[in-house]
């Protein structure tokens, strides 16, 4: 009588676990609902050792899975560089991710007077100014100064479409780069990523025009 009794708050579990949907919630209680079967199933007149057999192999997977997310999911700690990306361009990302995307960019210097990017260049790449300043020249005039934070290039990135002025180092500089196919296979994986960064390049451009 207790066994049957504990199969059917098994069953009940399964249709709480259906019903959810955070997905560690969800295999949390799928785990426990596969264990509370496990006696009625052994405690019949002839033990079910097949269907224990497929329980356990629903509990063992679950909990990898389980297992998985959590560790996914906890919390990361920042160096000082993250954080400060994280805290002025990157804040549409959550840690993790952007840390994930940081990794993909390749990390290049420029001395004082070194050219960035020229005019009608066709620019397959997305800069982040790290350190140091850059200005932006258009017909010998200077149009404005990129400080740490800033991207580069990113009207020609975002559009395809040549870039329309020269960008040249006011400084040593240190920046980030991030080629356009490395980007696109990223947003194949994770599209969620594509919207925060877009997210972030349409706040650094309004932060320029504000400025």
């Amino acid at each position: 009588m207790h066994t049957v009794a504990l199969f059917f708050f098994a069953n009940v579990l399964f249709c709480l676990a259906y019903m959810v949907r955070d997905m560690a919630y969800l295999r949390a209680i799928t785990i426990l609902a596969a264990c509370s079967t496990l006696p009625y199933f052994y405690f019949q007149a002839v033990p079910l050792y097949s269907a224990m057999g497929w329980q356990v192999a629903f509990i063992v997977i679950n909990s990898f899975n389980l297992i998985v997310l959590l560790l996914h999911r906890r919390p990361i700690k920042l160096n000082e560089q993250e954080q400060w990306l994280h805290e002025s361009t990157l804040r549409f990302l959550k840690p993790r991710k952007m840390r994930r995307l940081l990794r993909l960019a390749k990390t290049h210097d420029r001395k004082k007077g070194e050219v960035l990017i020229m005019k009608d260049q066709e620019l397959n790449a997305l800069l982040l100014i790290l350190s140091g300043r850059a200005r932006v020249e258009a017909n010998g005039q200077q149009r404005a100064m990129l400080y740490p934070g800033d991207f580069v290039g990113e009207m020609s990135f975002v559009s395809r479409k040549p870039t329309s002025a020269d960008v040249i180092a006011e400084e040593p500089l240190r920046y980030l780069v991030w080629e356009a196919e490395t980007l696109e296979q990223l947003y194949v994986r994770d599209p969620e990523m594509k919207d925060a960064l877009q997210s972030a390049i349409g706040m650094d451009m309004a932060n320029k025009l504000a400025r």
